[in-house]
């Protein structure tokens, strides 16, 4: 029998599979799953899910709630709610992150982290890759600081802007994203699983490798 290896996803609504009006079938770990037959995937993901938040649908409740030990992989994918919902400050953020990196790694020294940055927001029909949110940082801004803290780390990072430039752009923006605005339609996180998948090879030397040891 071969044997699974465990992967645990830990975000927002887009972890989840939230289209902006209600929660989809066909998520992200659905697509996944299709690319990584060998893989017991857990999705953590948690509607309205943030960095600095202190309740359970935020990263330090779940990574307080979770044992690390019975995974081999770990994905993080927060930061677009505290942009657009939070007043914390990008250096609070920041070192909440880094708080639960290390208690997550204390817990399990051999784990893969991967850190997945948030996708692109068009809040008022526009990219807020410059846009200024509550903490008073802008988007790009957050991405750099997570982008950091994941390197100081040494974890792989996924930075769709990057990885996938023509994932969500301001062409394609009102048919990628299902609600026009900030969450991806089902044929988005098709392509989201796709990418995460060959991110993951990429980085680990082939993770579908690994899933038969």
């Amino acid at each position: 029998m071969t044997k699974l290896t465990n992967l645990l996803m830990l975000g927002d609504s887009i972890t989840h599979g939230f289209n902006g009006y209600h929660d989809l079938q066909h998520n992200i770990s659905y697509y996944l799953k299709q690319e990584l037959p060998n893989f017991c995937i857990t999705n953590a993901g948690i509607n309205a899910g943030s960095l600095s938040g202190q309740r359970e649908r935020d990263l330090t409740f779940q990574v307080d709630h979770h044992d690390f030990t019975k995974f081999q992989f770990v994905t993080i994918a927060y930061g677009t709610n505290d942009f657009a919902h939070s007043t914390a400050g990008l250096t609070t953020i920041g070192k909440i992150l880094q708080t639960n990196l290390t208690k997550i790694r204390s817990e399990n020294h051999a784990l893969n982290i991967i850190g997945i940055l948030p996708t692109n927001r068009y809040d008022g029909n526009i990219d807020n890759y410059h846009v200024e949110g509550l903490g008073h940082y802008t988007f790009e801004e957050l991405l750099t600081e997570l982008e950091r803290v994941y390197q100081t780390n040494a974890i792989p990072v996924i930075n769709w802007r990057q990885e996938a430039p023509e994932l969500i752009t301001e062409d394609n923006f009102k048919t990628a994203l299902a609600d026009q605005r900030l969450h991806p339609s089902e044929a988005t996180y098709q392509k989201n699983g796709s990418t995460n998948c060959q991110k993951n090879q990429a980085n680990h030397r082939s993770i579908a490798r690994i899933s038969t040891i």
